[in-house]
């Protein structure tokens, strides 16, 4: 027969009570911000780019004062840096944003693929897959059958359109319920 062997605190020779407050502490990494360094160096290119621009327009006029050439551009790069940098900063953060809905899309797109293949060898899978797909297309936008027990009315009188509003209609239904179809 085997004993199980659940050390205790007391049994390393450890004080419980030191352990009390760090019991459940952790410290979580800090997430990465990458929009904090893109929004840094999006803010040094455009105030590089200004510094280039002002010595450039100093070297016409700035011959024998070379000190207030050197305020002057001190004084474009604090400047520059006040004035972009919360244009810089909404910029970073709107790369950021598109870039990660962009992986994330690229990442649905290899789960959908890999899925298909899994099904394309698995008939279990390719049948549950075929329901739900079935499903999906019938029209289930009328409610009456769970109104019908609360006593509500059930006659839901759907709006029909003619003309150029039902084509409209028409095509961004076929849209919507196709609109997955293109990672198969």
């Amino acid at each position: 027969m085997s004993t199980v062997f659940s050390p205790t605190p007391e049994s390393l020779g450890l004080n419980p009570s030191s352990l009390a407050p760090k019991a459940g502490a952790y410290r979580t990494r800090r997430q990465f911000d990458g929009a904090r360094g893109l929004a840094a160096m999006l803010l040094a290119a455009a105030v590089a780019a200004l510094v280039v621009f002002a010595d450039r327009l100093i070297s016409t006029w700035a011959d024998g004062h070379l000190f207030l050439a050197w305020v002057f551009l001190w004084v474009v790069i604090f400047a520059g840096s006040a004035l972009f940098a919360g244009t810089a900063r909404r910029l970073a953060q709107r790369t950021m944003r598109s870039l990660d809905g962009w992986s994330q899309t690229l990442a649905q797109a290899r789960a959908e693929a890999r899925l298909w293949d899994l099904a394309q060898s698995d008939p279990r899978l390719m049948a549950d897959l075929t329901q739900a797909r079935l499903r999906a297309l019938e029209d289930h936008n009328d409610f009456s059958d769970a109104l019908a027990p609360m006593g509500l009315e059930t006659a839901v009188t759907p709006v029909k359109l003619a003309g150029w509003d039902a084509f409209i209609e028409r095509m961004a239904a076929n849209r919507t319920r196709n609109m997955h179809l293109h990672y198969i």
